[in-house]
């Protein structure tokens, strides 16, 4: 698939040049922070030293006050609190840093995560009944709420109080909570917008922190697993984002939690190199599993028990229901693309619109992420079970799916989320129209160039700027994930000299340029072998650079994002 490459403007191309004058540096690593924004000395300090003292102040929030009122009655009088979370690795982890550090100010804390495939996404009104049933007096929701309207209506003619933290999009009216934490409140004065569910929560306890002691030491201890939600979640790792994730990082080298060190153990990630694609690509997967597959309360089960073989035993456990989730995932895209290919015109579409009876409803969302990925197009993927369709949205940069939902939502039963992750349900006889909606709204803001996927190249450089320690340097720029990631450079005029299509189709290369020879490998590139062939052996690369040891011996490759063949 052809895709095009966005160059730096000239402004950029300006301003790196300064910056790598005045920090003295390679001009391909002025050129990754400038594309970051960081374009003077000071915020380059300030960005690659990542520090608490830069975090922005908790009492900001909205509703802060009346939510660390309630939360200071409730500890010293040992109320019972119930946390209500969702079922994916944010919410999780949400609840567990809730429940540690509320259990660390001494009181009792129990929880309830809606089972994904009979409740769905969002508070569940089960979980406030049982809240009720259980003696607690105070619900506090992580991850979610904000749009509970019914079911905090159903709290307060219980007479149980809510506070709602979250970091999803709010309806036009908040819910009829105590306090309604989230910092996309459209009156919110917090600065930074783009907290996860477990970034929120602990905002929440470092105000409540100032104030119990036990609290502060506990929130401390528990970076390791806001970092896990934060990545695991897949908002943009920049500002505090990238501070929370960069000091939980670093803790989770060296973490004393069972949970934590058993799954590392599972997924084979060693732990004193761990780094945030660890987290996407292997820890993350694995604690959503049981999720995705059925009760997410072992996830919480996992994270805080201090039984090392217990913790060993349920990180095997997930292992398998990870695994079980892949070969799921496997039929679904197979299923998907076939219905694809089948009954929509891509020449035409410029969305995805698929739904299935057969489709588990749990790795869904995984799959509407690929397609949105492959085809370059916003994708709903639903789920039909007793004339309910229930499923996922993602997005594509620069399109706004939870306000495409918006307007919607006339179709739809319930819908939540973010501007590029969203669930909905709806009725089954409605599914056409929505679709036609769904095509509508993208229709009126994406043009047909604007479903072309692009390739951001941070710079253009020659191939002798490839060099140990550039590679170095950039390791300063982690944690890499999205709104921060992995620095991408291009090459013109390169000359390949070998190429073979190797594994499951990928392309490996030796590549030159003047005196300058490198290895390059392109995973899922092998369909270019025949251009190859026919190019003349010269070609453009994007590429991210790298250290690979084979045989304990590193060297420098080049990992291909695209190889072009003529002008762009």
């Amino acid at each position: 698939m052809r895709r095009r490459w966005k160059l730096p403007d000239p402004d950029r191309i300006r301003q790196t040049d300064e910056l790598a004058q005045a920090l003295d540096a390679p001009r391909a690593f002025a050129a990754v922070l400038v594309n970051r924004d960081v374009t003077t000395t000071d915020t380059a300090a300030l960005f690659l030293k990542p520090d608490r003292s830069q975090l922005y102040d908790p009492f900001l929030l909205p509703d802060i006050e009346p939510a660390l009122d309630r939360l200071r009655r409730a500890i010293d009088k040992r109320e019972r609190i119930f946390i209500c979370g969702d079922y994916d690795v944010d919410g999780i982890t949400s609840i567990v840093l809730m429940k540690r550090c509320l259990e660390a100010a001494g009181v009792d804390v129990g929880f309830y995560i809606p089972n994904r495939l009979d409740e769905g996404y969002g508070l569940s009104e089960r979980g406030v009944v049982i809240a009720k049933e259980s003696g607690a007096g105070l619900i506090v929701t992580v991850d979610s709420g904000v749009t509970g309207h019914e079911q905090i209506d159903v709290a307060s003619k219980l007479g149980v109080d809510i506070i709602v933290t979250d970091h999803h999009e709010p309806q036009d009216t908040l819910p009829n909570a105590l306090a309604v934490v989230d910092p996309k409140r459209k009156d919110s004065r917090y600065p930074y917008k783009d907290l996860a569910g477990v970034g929120v929560a602990f905002k929440v306890l470092e105000a409540l922190a100032k104030d119990y002691r036990e609290v502060a030491y506990t929130v401390e201890e528990n970076l390791d697993i806001v970092a896990v939600g934060t990545v695991a979640d897949i908002v943009p790792l920049n500002s505090e984002n990238r501070i929370l994730t960069s000091l939980g990082l670093d803790r989770l080298r060296a973490t004393t939690n069972p949970g934590l060190a058993a799954l590392m153990k599972a997924a084979a990630v060693e732990p004193a190199s761990v780094q945030s694609t660890h987290i996407g690509f292997a820890l993350g997967p694995r604690l959503n599993a049981a999720g995705r597959l059925g009760d997410a309360s072992i996830g919480v089960e996992l994270l805080t028990t201090e039984d090392a073989s217990k913790a060993d035993a349920i990180a095997l456990k997930l292992d398998g229901e990870n695994r079980k989730r892949r070969q799921l995932e496997r039929q679904v895209l197979e299923d998907a693309t076939r219905i694809l290919e089948e009954t929509v015109d891509l020449s035409r579409s410029r969305s995805i619109v698929l739904w299935s009876a057969g489709w588990h409803a749990g790795v869904i969302g995984i799959v509407a992420s690929r397609l949105a990925k492959q085809y370059n197009r916003p994708t709903v993927l639903l789920s039909i079970m007793d004339g309910i369709a229930k499923g996922s949205g993602r997005s594509i940069p620069g399109f706004d799916l939870h306000a495409a939902l918006i307007s919607c939502k006339d179709h739809l039963l319930s819908f939540g989320g973010h501007q590029y992750a969203a669930g909905v349900s709806l009725a089954e006889e409605h599914l056409d129209v929505f679709r036609a909606c769904v095509e509508e709204a993208v229709s009126s803001k994406l043009t047909p160039d604007d479903l072309v996927s692009e390739v951001k190249i941070d710079a253009m450089i020659p191939l002798s700027a490839c060099s140990f320690e550039l590679v170095n340097m950039l390791k300063r720029v982690r944690p890499f994930g999205a709104g921060n990631p992995e620095p991408v450079f291009g090459t013109r005029d390169v000359k390949v000299t070998s190429a073979k299509v190797v594994g499951n189709g990928h392309l490996k290369m030796t590549v030159e340029q003047g005196e300058k020879v490198m290895d390059a490998i392109g995973f899922g590139l092998g369909e270019v072998f025949d251009d190859l062939k026919r190019s003349g052996g010269m070609v453009s690369l994007a590429y991210v650079l790298e250290e690979n040891t084979w045989r304990g011996v590193t060297n420098l490759q080049l990992r291909l994002k695209d190889v072009q063949f003529d002008e762009y």
